[in-house]
């Protein structure tokens, strides 16, 4: 397993920043799909699907895709008012028939001047033996993509 932990700091509410996280916008990108099951008062649920191509992932990761590879995040948020202190969003994502999974917990906490975002993602691989090996490569991956929607949650 890796870990991957990043900080970032906002200006804006927990509860603005959780309302950008779960915009359909936020997620729009390269062929990307976004369906939204709830919405932030019921507890945010929103399922997105993008296209994977081999060429675009590590070369340790790209040969256990196939043609037609999928990312599918499942992106969770519990209910949140506008003066809540904090908020929690949870992600789960795989790559449909991939032995790869990728767990993200984001807490976003108030502080002064802000909100405070702290995203902790763990990498997993059940490839025998080789495991390792593909979680390491995925690593620097999921790391510049995870850095990219924080860097977008923060641009409120």
């Amino acid at each position: 397993m890796k870990t991957i932990e990043l900080r970032r700091r906002a200006v804006g509410t927990p509860a603005q920043i959780l309302n950008r996280a779960i915009e359909p916008s936020t997620w729009a990108g390269a062929g990307t799909s976004v369906t939204v099951h709830r919405g932030a008062a019921e507890g945010a649920h929103l399922t997105t699907r993008t296209p994977l191509r081999a060429a675009d992932l590590p070369a340790a990761a790209a040969r256990f895709l196939g043609e037609g590879a999928e990312l599918v995040q499942e992106v969770r948020a519990d209910p949140v008012d506008a003066q809540s202190p904090e908020a929690h969003v949870a992600i789960a994502a795989e790559v449909a028939g991939a032995p790869v999974d990728v767990d993200i917990a984001i807490a976003l906490r108030e502080i002064s001047g802000g909100t405070d975002i702290h995203a902790i993602t763990r990498i997993v691989s059940s490839v025998p033996l080789f495991g390792s090996m593909v979680e390491s490569a995925l690593e620097p991956y999921v790391e510049s993509l995870l850095s990219e929607r924080l860097d977008q949650l923060v641009d409120l």
